[in-house]
């Protein structure tokens, strides 16, 4: 009986540690990606559900402390609550699979499920504060009191009672200031029962002292596309009205009206084709383009501010097609030589490109580190250096170097010829941040503002060390364009 015991135990602990082993290989590949790469995915996803992206980020802190897996590669499950955003799919909503093993579906999830009591407080199930503009911080309370389950608990007046040192409002509020520098406000409390739930018909003002959500609106003539967790959409008669054309995900269309304020969401009006056109909620159309320059190519360009001016130079050849254009990176010396050279170029005649075309056997440049320029770009920063708008006559050029503010300038001001009406303009009353740079450097930038290519940073000052991005880069040109076309 003793070795049976014995050969028992053996083959149980062979179990144990078998599945141990077995579990371990299959979470091998899961891994938590870093806090930045998950900013950047809640924030995507924030930006196409036109929600606060601050909220959602502040949401994942709270519920999982932006860990989608646990230390072993398995899930971060809590009870009924799945990965990063704590989903609770008791009831089956979403695909539990997905939920478990694919973060950015988990994201889509956790923004759905705001909206949803987000919904609960614009169509009056639960309280609201204010017009229920999900643009301000403030009006979201009730919202994210509902995402932690309406829980009498999360009532303020009683914290003594479930000896809870802060609600779960507060806690996200705490960590939008700590963490990412932006206060929200908190309601009157005073309009709150003193125990319990408080009404559903109850309406709480809006904070005096409110602030932007930065929510992301459209325009008309904007292409769209139905988008989201959801397998179904429908449009209205009008905002917040009756379902009168079911619609499928990636459903087509193009804005005709909008936005309008209702209900707590902001509405487009939309024609998807000749039978079909109503309203929808912002938060289910993805922007694609629009009808002045066509479908969007690049991938991360639909939500920018400059997006017009990219596809402008697209569409004109400056710019080749990519799967991104990265608008926010940084500028380098030896993009922007070939940017502006490909833009004052489309001025000239076919024989003047040509003998640009062919001059790279006859390049000599001054550089010393010439053997830095890409091929490819030798023959665009000759043209630049050739037209003399680059003065440079010797040293290094440093292609890969980043652009400043003040670089753009020097190079920009011997474009266009100066304006005589802005000879007695006293450049130093409109940028406050000149008084540390030399008079050239200053007359240059007076030149690159008086003709309309380069404007202030901030309110007063030029900024003149801070870089050039390359959306800022893309603006820049559609202005020179826009001068050369016009003169």
């Amino acid at each position: 009986m003793k070795i049976l015991k014995t050969t028992t135990q053996k083959i149980l602990i062979f179990s144990i540690i078998f599945v141990f082993v077995l579990n371990s290989l299959a979470f091998a590949n899961n891994y938590n990606p870093s806090r930045e790469e998950i900013e950047i995915m809640i924030d995507e996803v924030a930006t196409k559900r036109a929600i606060p992206s601050v909220l959602l980020k502040a949401i994942a802190r709270v519920e999982s402390v932006y860990e989608h897996y646990n230390a072993d590669g398995s899930p971060k499950i809590s009870g009924t609550s799945i990965g990063l955003m704590q989903i609770n799919n008791r009831y089956g909503g979403y695909d539990s699979e997905r939920l478990k093993y694919d973060i950015k579906y988990n994201i889509e999830a956790g923004a759905d499920v705001l909206l949803n009591k987000w919904s609960m407080s614009s169509y009056k199930s639960v309280s609201s504060v204010g017009n229920m503009d999900p643009n301000v911080l403030e009006n979201w309370y009730f919202a994210l009191w509902a995402y932690n389950g309406w829980a009498q608990s999360n009532n303020p007046h009683m914290l003594s009672s479930y000896a809870k040192k802060y609600t779960y409002q507060q806690l996200i509020y705490d960590v939008c200031e700590d963490e990412y520098n932006q206060t929200i406000n908190n309601i009157d409390f005073s309009y709150l029962p003193q125990s319990g739930k408080p009404s559903r018909s109850l309406v709480v003002p809006t904070p005096y002292s409110a602030n932007s959500g930065h929510i992301i609106l459209y325009e008309e003539g904007d292409y769209v596309r139905t988008d989201g967790v959801r397998n179904s959409y429908q449009l209205r008669d009008v905002p917040g009205g009756k379902y009168i054309h079911d619609l499928q995900l990636n459903q087509l269309g193009v804005v005709l009206e909008g936005p309008v304020l209702e209900n707590g969401y902001y509405w487009y009006k939309v024609k998807i084709d000749d039978n079909k056109e109503g309203w929808i909620e912002r938060n289910w159309l993805l922007r694609t383009g629009d009808i002045e320059h066509g479908r969007y190519i690049f991938d991360d360009i639909a939500f920018h501010w400059a997006r017009k001016d990219i596809m402008e130079l697209y569409n004109k050849g400056i710019v080749s097609e990519a799967l991104s254009f990265n608008p926010d990176e940084i500028v380098t010396k030896e993009e922007f030589c070939i940017f502006l050279s490909k833009t004052l170029n489309l001025s000239k005649d076919k024989e003047e490109k040509a003998e640009l075309e062919e001059i790279e056997n006859e390049i000599n440049l001054p550089f010393d580190d010439i053997e830095k320029i890409n091929p490819w770009a030798l023959n665009y920063i000759y043209d630049i250096y050739d037209t003399g708008l680059v003065k440079v006559s010797s040293g290094n050029f440093n292609p890969q170097e980043k652009l400043t503010r003040m670089d753009a300038a020097l190079i920009l001001s011997n474009i266009f010829e100066e304006d005589s009406k802005y000879e007695t303009l006293d450049i130093n009353k409109v940028f406050s941040d000149l008084t540390t740079l030399s008079q050239e450097e200053v007359d240059s930038i007076k030149k690159a503002y008086t003709s309309g290519l380069m404007t202030g940073k901030n309110t007063g000052e030029f900024q003149a060390n801070e870089y050039l991005s390359r959306a800022e880069t893309a603006a820049v040109m559609t202005k020179i364009l826009n001068k050369l076309e016009n003169n």
